[in-house]
């Protein structure tokens, strides 16, 4: 759900944006190496197992908790703008 909304609202904001939900155990090198930035929820963000996954393979960000937790894809389309520096077409 929360994925769903973050890509209506990318869509929305004309923002070049590709959300995709995995499981860290679907995190595999082939799927790192199409991706620009893995974003992480917070409760795995500091599992060490999953940032020997990731590695430098790709940058890597923490889904801050009032974004997380309040479940709101406009905020996490800003924030994964900011990560990205990606400038939306609409301003919000």
């Amino acid at each position: 759900m929360f994925i769903g909304e973050a890509k209506r609202v990318s869509e929305t904001q004309r923002v070049p944006l590709h959300f995709q939900a995995v499981s860290y155990l679907e995190l595999t090198p082939e799927l790192l190496a199409d991706q620009d930035l893995v974003l992480l929820t917070p409760q795995v963000a500091y599992q060490a197992e999953i940032q020997a996954k990731i590695g430098d393979r790709v940058p890597m960000a923490v889904i801050p908790n009032d974004i997380y937790g309040w479940l709101n894809s406009q905020a996490l389309v800003k924030f994964t703008c900011k990560q990205l520096a990606v400038h939306p077409a609409v301003a919000y």
